[in-house]
Protein backbone atom coordinates (compact mmCIF):
# COMPACT_ATOMS: atom_id res chain seq x y z
CA UNK A 1 0.00 0.00 0.00
CA UNK A 2 1.22 3.49 -0.83
CA UNK A 3 0.67 6.38 1.52
CA UNK A 4 0.41 10.17 2.02
CA UNK A 5 3.78 10.98 3.65
CA UNK A 6 6.83 9.16 5.01
CA UNK A 7 7.13 8.90 8.79
CA UNK A 8 9.75 7.00 10.76
CA UNK A 9 8.70 3.60 12.19
CA UNK A 10 9.49 4.57 15.77
CA UNK A 11 6.62 7.06 15.77
CA UNK A 12 4.02 4.34 15.21
CA UNK A 13 4.78 2.85 18.61
CA UNK A 14 3.42 4.84 20.08
CA UNK A 15 -21.65 -11.15 13.40
CA UNK A 16 -25.04 -10.86 14.63
CA UNK A 17 -27.41 -8.90 12.38
CA UNK A 18 -29.00 -6.05 14.34
CA UNK A 19 -31.44 -3.27 13.65
CA UNK A 20 -29.77 0.08 14.34
CA UNK A 21 -31.33 3.14 15.91
CA UNK A 22 -32.17 6.05 13.64
CA UNK A 23 -30.04 9.19 14.02
CA UNK A 24 -32.01 12.16 15.30
CA UNK A 25 -30.28 15.51 15.69
CA UNK A 26 -31.58 18.24 17.98
CA UNK A 27 -31.20 21.80 16.78
CA UNK A 28 -28.13 23.87 17.61
CA UNK A 29 -25.20 23.24 19.93
CA UNK A 30 -25.40 23.74 23.67
CA UNK A 31 -22.71 26.12 24.93
CA UNK A 32 -21.46 25.53 28.46
CA UNK A 33 -20.06 28.83 29.79
CA UNK A 34 -16.76 29.14 31.63
CA UNK A 35 -18.62 30.74 34.53
CA UNK A 36 -20.25 27.37 35.24
CA UNK A 37 -16.92 25.56 35.74
CA UNK A 38 -16.48 24.43 39.34
CA UNK A 39 -12.80 24.28 40.34
CA UNK A 40 -12.07 21.45 42.78
CA UNK A 41 -8.37 21.97 43.41
CA UNK A 42 -4.83 21.97 42.08
CA UNK A 43 -1.27 21.21 43.14
CA UNK A 44 2.12 22.66 42.32
CA UNK A 45 3.23 19.08 41.62
CA UNK A 46 1.00 18.83 38.52
CA UNK A 47 2.82 18.98 35.21
CA UNK A 48 0.12 17.99 32.74
CA UNK A 49 -2.93 15.90 33.62
CA UNK A 50 -3.12 12.91 31.29
CA UNK A 51 -6.21 11.32 32.82
CA UNK A 52 -8.33 11.31 35.96
CA UNK A 53 -10.64 8.98 37.84
CA UNK A 54 -13.59 9.91 40.06
CA UNK A 55 -14.22 7.49 42.92
CA UNK A 56 -17.61 6.69 44.50
CA UNK A 57 -16.93 9.15 47.34
CA UNK A 58 -16.28 11.83 44.61
CA UNK A 59 -12.61 12.11 45.50
CA UNK A 60 -10.55 12.52 42.33
CA UNK A 61 -7.20 11.01 41.38
CA UNK A 62 -5.21 12.40 38.46
CA UNK A 63 -2.56 10.76 36.32
CA UNK A 64 0.29 13.27 36.20
CA UNK A 65 2.87 13.59 33.42
CA UNK A 66 5.72 13.76 35.93
CA UNK A 67 6.50 12.32 39.35
CA UNK A 68 4.50 12.09 41.56
CA UNK A 69 2.43 10.32 38.93
CA UNK A 70 -0.80 10.21 40.96
CA UNK A 71 -2.34 13.02 43.01
CA UNK A 72 -5.62 12.77 44.91
CA UNK A 73 -8.12 15.49 45.87
CA UNK A 74 -11.04 15.31 48.28
CA UNK A 75 -14.38 17.02 47.69
CA UNK A 76 -13.05 20.26 49.23
CA UNK A 77 -10.09 20.29 46.87
CA UNK A 78 -7.50 19.34 49.48
CA UNK A 79 -4.65 17.10 48.37
CA UNK A 80 -5.16 13.73 50.06
CA UNK A 81 -2.20 11.94 48.55
CA UNK A 82 0.75 12.20 46.18
CA UNK A 83 2.14 8.92 44.99
CA UNK A 84 4.33 7.27 42.41
CA UNK A 85 7.99 7.60 41.50
CA UNK A 86 9.78 6.13 38.51
CA UNK A 87 12.29 3.36 39.09
CA UNK A 88 12.94 -0.34 39.05
CA UNK A 89 12.34 -0.94 42.74
CA UNK A 90 9.63 -3.21 44.12
CA UNK A 91 7.27 -0.30 44.85
CA UNK A 92 8.12 2.05 42.00
CA UNK A 93 6.53 2.67 38.63
CA UNK A 94 8.48 1.71 35.55
CA UNK A 95 6.08 2.94 32.86
CA UNK A 96 2.65 4.14 34.08
CA UNK A 97 0.25 4.00 31.15
CA UNK A 98 -3.14 5.22 32.40
CA UNK A 99 -5.91 4.94 34.97
CA UNK A 100 -8.51 2.19 34.98
CA UNK A 101 -11.84 3.73 33.98
CA UNK A 102 -14.43 2.80 36.60
CA UNK A 103 -11.83 1.84 39.20
CA UNK A 104 -11.90 -1.43 41.11
CA UNK A 105 -13.28 -2.13 44.59
CA UNK A 106 -13.97 1.59 44.98
CA UNK A 107 -10.32 2.52 44.47
CA UNK A 108 -8.26 4.05 41.66
CA UNK A 109 -5.87 1.71 39.84
CA UNK A 110 -3.25 2.41 37.20
CA UNK A 111 -1.78 0.20 34.50
CA UNK A 112 2.01 -0.04 34.47
CA UNK A 113 3.04 -1.15 30.99
CA UNK A 114 6.52 -2.40 31.93
CA UNK A 115 5.39 -4.18 35.11
CA UNK A 116 2.40 -5.67 33.19
CA UNK A 117 0.01 -5.15 36.07
CA UNK A 118 -2.50 -2.80 37.64
CA UNK A 119 -1.35 -0.99 40.79
CA UNK A 120 -3.63 0.62 43.37
CA UNK A 121 -2.85 4.33 43.58
CA UNK A 122 -5.63 5.77 45.78
CA UNK A 123 -4.28 4.38 49.08
CA UNK A 124 -0.67 5.62 49.14
CA UNK A 125 -0.36 5.09 52.90
CA UNK A 126 -1.54 1.47 52.74
CA UNK A 127 0.33 -1.62 51.69
CA UNK A 128 1.33 -1.90 48.03
CA UNK A 129 -1.44 -3.66 46.07
CA UNK A 130 -1.16 -5.00 42.53
CA UNK A 131 -3.17 -7.07 40.05
CA UNK A 132 -0.73 -8.83 37.68
CA UNK A 133 -2.05 -9.60 34.20
CA UNK A 134 -1.79 -13.34 33.38
CA UNK A 135 1.18 -13.47 31.02
CA UNK A 136 0.13 -16.63 29.25
CA UNK A 137 -3.18 -15.08 28.19
CA UNK A 138 -2.13 -11.44 27.77
CA UNK A 139 1.54 -11.43 26.69
CA UNK A 140 3.81 -8.68 28.08
CA UNK A 141 4.43 -5.92 25.55
CA UNK A 142 1.12 -6.45 23.81
CA UNK A 143 -0.98 -4.01 25.86
CA UNK A 144 -0.47 -0.77 23.95
CA UNK A 145 -2.41 2.37 23.17
CA UNK A 146 -4.37 2.66 19.95
CA UNK A 147 -5.12 6.36 19.81
CA UNK A 148 -2.74 9.22 18.98
CA UNK A 149 0.61 7.77 17.89
CA UNK A 150 2.32 10.49 19.96
CA UNK A 151 0.69 9.26 23.18
CA UNK A 152 1.47 5.93 24.88
CA UNK A 153 -1.51 6.03 27.24
CA UNK A 154 -3.48 2.78 27.22
CA UNK A 155 -7.23 2.85 27.83
CA UNK A 156 -8.56 0.15 30.15
CA UNK A 157 -11.91 -0.08 31.93
CA UNK A 158 -13.95 -2.11 34.38
CA UNK A 159 -17.06 -3.92 33.15
CA UNK A 160 -18.87 -5.50 36.06
CA UNK A 161 -16.29 -7.56 37.96
CA UNK A 162 -13.90 -7.82 35.01
CA UNK A 163 -11.20 -5.49 33.71
CA UNK A 164 -11.15 -4.86 29.95
CA UNK A 165 -7.63 -4.79 28.53
CA UNK A 166 -6.71 -4.27 24.83
CA UNK A 167 -3.80 -6.31 23.50
CA UNK A 168 -2.31 -7.59 20.27
CA UNK A 169 0.28 -10.29 19.52
CA UNK A 170 1.80 -8.08 16.81
CA UNK A 171 5.12 -6.30 17.37
CA UNK A 172 6.78 -3.26 15.76
CA UNK A 173 8.96 -5.69 13.82
CA UNK A 174 5.91 -6.41 11.69
CA UNK A 175 6.41 -3.01 10.05
CA UNK A 176 4.90 0.36 10.86
CA UNK A 177 1.72 0.04 8.83
CA UNK A 178 0.98 -3.57 9.76
CA UNK A 179 1.63 -2.87 13.43
CA UNK A 180 -0.57 0.22 13.42
CA UNK A 181 -3.45 -1.73 11.87
CA UNK A 182 -2.91 -4.53 14.41
CA UNK A 183 -3.33 -2.00 17.23
CA UNK A 184 -6.62 -0.86 15.72
CA UNK A 185 -7.75 -4.49 15.52
CA UNK A 186 -6.70 -5.42 19.05
CA UNK A 187 -8.44 -8.03 21.16
CA UNK A 188 -10.45 -6.61 24.07
CA UNK A 189 -9.79 -9.15 26.80
CA UNK A 190 -11.92 -9.47 29.94
CA UNK A 191 -9.74 -10.24 32.96
CA UNK A 192 -11.26 -11.36 36.26
CA UNK A 193 -8.69 -10.40 38.94
CA UNK A 194 -10.33 -12.67 41.50
CA UNK A 195 -9.87 -15.84 39.47
CA UNK A 196 -7.14 -14.78 36.99
CA UNK A 197 -9.44 -16.01 34.21
CA UNK A 198 -9.02 -14.20 30.87
CA UNK A 199 -11.40 -14.40 27.94
CA UNK A 200 -11.70 -12.48 24.68
CA UNK A 201 -14.76 -10.26 24.94
CA UNK A 202 -14.46 -8.69 21.47
CA UNK A 203 -11.82 -9.29 18.81
CA UNK A 204 -11.87 -5.96 16.98
CA UNK A 205 -9.86 -7.32 14.07
CA UNK A 206 -12.53 -9.88 13.16
CA UNK A 207 -15.66 -8.17 14.48
CA UNK A 208 -15.36 -4.69 12.97
CA UNK A 209 -15.61 -4.14 9.26
CA UNK A 210 -12.32 -3.66 7.40
CA UNK A 211 -11.38 -0.01 8.09
CA UNK A 212 -9.34 0.19 4.89
CA UNK A 213 -12.35 -0.57 2.67
CA UNK A 214 -12.54 2.23 0.13
CA UNK A 215 -9.33 3.82 1.41
CA UNK A 216 -7.25 5.33 -1.41
CA UNK A 217 -3.57 5.75 -0.57
CA UNK A 218 -1.27 8.28 -2.19
CA UNK A 219 2.44 8.53 -1.27
CA UNK A 220 4.15 7.99 2.12
CA UNK A 221 2.84 7.58 5.68
CA UNK A 222 0.00 5.44 7.06
CA UNK A 223 -3.58 5.95 8.29
CA UNK A 224 -3.75 7.76 11.61
CA UNK A 225 -7.11 6.41 12.79
CA UNK A 226 -7.87 5.95 16.48
CA UNK A 227 -9.04 2.84 18.32
CA UNK A 228 -12.11 4.09 20.19
CA UNK A 229 -14.08 2.05 22.70
CA UNK A 230 -15.67 2.56 26.11
CA UNK A 231 -17.68 0.78 28.77
CA UNK A 232 -21.22 2.17 28.86
CA UNK A 233 -23.00 0.95 31.98
CA UNK A 234 -23.25 -2.83 31.59
CA UNK A 235 -22.33 -2.71 27.89
CA UNK A 236 -19.26 -2.07 25.78
CA UNK A 237 -19.38 0.23 22.76
CA UNK A 238 -16.85 0.37 19.91
CA UNK A 239 -16.54 2.86 17.07
CA UNK A 240 -16.80 1.19 13.66
CA UNK A 241 -15.24 3.56 11.14
CA UNK A 242 -16.46 1.71 8.07
CA UNK A 243 -20.10 1.53 9.15
CA UNK A 244 -20.01 4.92 10.90
CA UNK A 245 -21.67 3.31 13.90
CA UNK A 246 -21.16 2.65 17.58
CA UNK A 247 -21.30 -1.14 17.78
CA UNK A 248 -22.49 -2.58 21.10
CA UNK A 249 -21.73 -5.74 23.09
CA UNK A 250 -22.98 -7.21 26.34
CA UNK A 251 -20.67 -8.43 29.08
CA UNK A 252 -20.87 -11.91 27.57
CA UNK A 253 -19.76 -10.64 24.16
CA UNK A 254 -23.18 -10.84 22.47
CA UNK A 255 -23.71 -8.07 19.95
CA UNK A 256 -26.59 -5.67 20.53
CA UNK A 257 -28.19 -3.01 18.35
CA UNK A 258 -25.68 -0.48 17.01
CA UNK A 259 -26.18 3.27 17.09
CA UNK A 260 -25.88 5.11 13.78
CA UNK A 261 -23.78 8.26 13.86
CA UNK A 262 -24.41 11.54 12.00
CA UNK A 263 -23.08 11.74 8.44
CA UNK A 264 -19.31 12.08 8.24
CA UNK A 265 -18.24 15.74 8.35
CA UNK A 266 -14.52 15.25 7.69
CA UNK A 267 -14.68 14.66 3.95
CA UNK A 268 -12.07 17.08 2.59
CA UNK A 269 -8.74 18.29 4.00
CA UNK A 270 -6.38 20.78 2.37
CA UNK A 271 -2.63 20.08 2.24
CA UNK A 272 -2.04 22.86 4.80
CA UNK A 273 -4.65 21.44 7.18
CA UNK A 274 -3.12 17.99 6.84
CA UNK A 275 0.38 19.34 7.44
CA UNK A 276 -0.73 21.10 10.65
CA UNK A 277 -2.47 17.94 11.83
CA UNK A 278 0.63 15.76 11.48
CA UNK A 279 3.16 18.44 12.41
CA UNK A 280 4.01 16.93 15.84
CA UNK A 281 5.08 13.70 14.14
CA UNK A 282 7.32 15.55 11.72
CA UNK A 283 8.68 17.71 14.55
CA UNK A 284 9.69 14.57 16.44
CA UNK A 285 11.44 13.30 13.30
CA UNK A 286 13.34 16.55 12.83
CA UNK A 287 14.37 16.97 16.48
CA UNK A 288 14.98 13.27 17.09
CA UNK A 289 12.72 13.02 20.14
CA UNK A 290 9.08 13.32 21.13
CA UNK A 291 8.50 16.52 23.11
CA UNK A 292 11.40 18.56 21.71
CA UNK A 293 10.18 21.70 19.96
CA UNK A 294 11.31 23.60 16.91
CA UNK A 295 11.53 27.38 16.89
CA UNK A 296 8.50 29.27 15.60
CA UNK A 297 10.33 30.06 12.36
CA UNK A 298 11.39 26.43 11.81
CA UNK A 299 7.87 25.23 12.63
CA UNK A 300 6.37 27.42 9.91
CA UNK A 301 9.01 26.22 7.43
CA UNK A 302 8.38 22.55 8.24
CA UNK A 303 4.60 22.92 7.88
CA UNK A 304 4.94 24.58 4.48
CA UNK A 305 7.45 21.95 3.33
CA UNK A 306 5.06 19.19 4.38
CA UNK A 307 2.14 20.81 2.58
CA UNK A 308 4.12 21.28 -0.63
CA UNK A 309 5.20 17.59 -0.70
CA UNK A 310 1.77 16.07 -0.14
CA UNK A 311 0.02 14.22 -2.93
CA UNK A 312 -3.62 13.32 -3.18
CA UNK A 313 -7.00 14.94 -3.43
CA UNK A 314 -8.68 16.66 -0.45
CA UNK A 315 -10.85 13.55 -0.09
CA UNK A 316 -7.84 11.23 -0.04
CA UNK A 317 -6.03 13.35 2.54
CA UNK A 318 -9.13 13.44 4.76
CA UNK A 319 -9.26 9.62 4.74
CA UNK A 320 -5.89 9.44 6.52
CA UNK A 321 -7.10 11.37 9.57
CA UNK A 322 -9.30 10.21 12.46
CA UNK A 323 -12.85 11.55 12.36
CA UNK A 324 -13.09 11.34 16.15
CA UNK A 325 -10.28 11.56 18.68
CA UNK A 326 -11.99 10.56 21.92
CA UNK A 327 -14.97 8.49 22.99
CA UNK A 328 -16.42 8.28 26.49
CA UNK A 329 -19.57 6.99 28.17
CA UNK A 330 -21.53 7.77 31.30
CA UNK A 331 -23.13 5.21 33.58
CA UNK A 332 -26.58 5.84 32.03
CA UNK A 333 -25.22 4.65 28.63
CA UNK A 334 -25.03 8.13 27.12
CA UNK A 335 -22.08 8.26 24.75
CA UNK A 336 -19.83 11.24 24.01
CA UNK A 337 -17.70 11.58 20.87
CA UNK A 338 -15.12 14.30 20.26
CA UNK A 339 -14.59 15.19 16.57
CA UNK A 340 -11.13 16.14 15.34
CA UNK A 341 -10.58 19.90 15.14
CA UNK A 342 -8.32 20.81 12.23
CA UNK A 343 -7.97 24.39 13.45
CA UNK A 344 -6.03 23.08 16.45
CA UNK A 345 -3.85 20.62 14.56
CA UNK A 346 -1.89 17.81 16.19
CA UNK A 347 -4.72 15.27 15.64
CA UNK A 348 -6.65 16.69 18.58
CA UNK A 349 -10.20 17.71 19.31
CA UNK A 350 -11.48 21.12 20.26
CA UNK A 351 -14.29 22.37 22.46
CA UNK A 352 -17.06 20.41 20.74
CA UNK A 353 -18.35 17.02 21.85
CA UNK A 354 -21.34 15.11 20.48
CA UNK A 355 -23.72 13.64 23.03
CA UNK A 356 -25.54 10.58 21.69
CA UNK A 357 -28.46 9.19 23.64
CA UNK A 358 -29.31 5.49 23.69
CA UNK A 359 -32.10 6.14 21.16
CA UNK A 360 -29.71 7.82 18.72
CA UNK A 361 -30.57 11.44 19.49
CA UNK A 362 -27.50 13.61 18.86
CA UNK A 363 -26.73 17.01 20.38
CA UNK A 364 -23.53 19.04 20.09
CA UNK A 365 -22.02 20.57 23.24
CA UNK A 366 -19.37 23.28 23.18
CA UNK A 367 -17.29 23.12 26.36
CA UNK A 368 -15.49 26.15 27.83
CA UNK A 369 -12.09 27.17 26.50
CA UNK A 370 -9.21 25.21 28.04
CA UNK A 371 -11.54 22.71 29.69
CA UNK A 372 -10.31 19.19 28.98
CA UNK A 373 -13.09 16.62 29.50
CA UNK A 374 -11.97 13.24 30.84
CA UNK A 375 -14.95 11.60 32.57
CA UNK A 376 -18.67 11.93 31.95
CA UNK A 377 -21.42 11.41 34.54
CA UNK A 378 -25.17 11.71 33.93
CA UNK A 379 -25.21 15.14 35.59
CA UNK A 380 -21.76 16.59 34.98
CA UNK A 381 -18.49 16.45 33.06
CA UNK A 382 -15.24 15.98 34.97
CA UNK A 383 -11.90 17.16 33.68
CA UNK A 384 -9.27 19.82 34.14
CA UNK A 385 -9.47 23.56 33.59
CA UNK A 386 -6.23 25.08 32.31
CA UNK A 387 -5.43 28.76 32.82
CA UNK A 388 -3.55 31.04 30.41
CA UNK A 389 -0.24 29.52 31.55
CA UNK A 390 -1.62 25.96 31.11
CA UNK A 391 -1.67 25.38 34.88
CA UNK A 392 -4.29 22.66 35.38
CA UNK A 393 -6.94 22.44 38.09
CA UNK A 394 -9.30 19.52 38.65
CA UNK A 395 -12.78 20.74 37.76
CA UNK A 396 -16.29 19.81 36.73
CA UNK A 397 -19.14 21.46 34.91
CA UNK A 398 -22.83 20.64 35.35
CA UNK A 399 -24.93 19.46 32.42
CA UNK A 400 -28.25 21.19 31.71
CA UNK A 401 -31.01 19.32 33.46
CA UNK A 402 -28.58 17.47 35.69
CA UNK A 403 -28.39 17.60 39.44
CA UNK A 404 -25.15 19.63 39.31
Amino acid sequence: MRHAMALTPVLALGLVACVSHDVREDTGPVTLPASDVHIVGTSQAIGAVQDLEVLPDTSVWVFNSVSPFFIGFDTQGHVIGQYGTRGGGPQEFRMPAGLLTGGFDGEAWALDFARHEFIRVSEPDSAWAELPLPRADIPPGGVRGGMNVMNNTVRTARLGRELIVPWTPATPRSGVEAYRMALLGAKLAAFDPRTDVVRTLVDLGTTLDDPTAGFEATDGGFPLWYRLWAVCGDELRVYDRTRNQLRGFTGSGEEIAPVDLPPVQLTEVTPMEFARAVFPLRQAEVTGAVGKRLTAEDSVRVVHELASRLKGSPQQLAAYLPRYVDFRCSSDKTTWLQPIDLSIGALEGGRRWLRIEADGTVRAFDLPERFDAMRFAPDRIWGVQRDELDVASVAWIALPGGKG
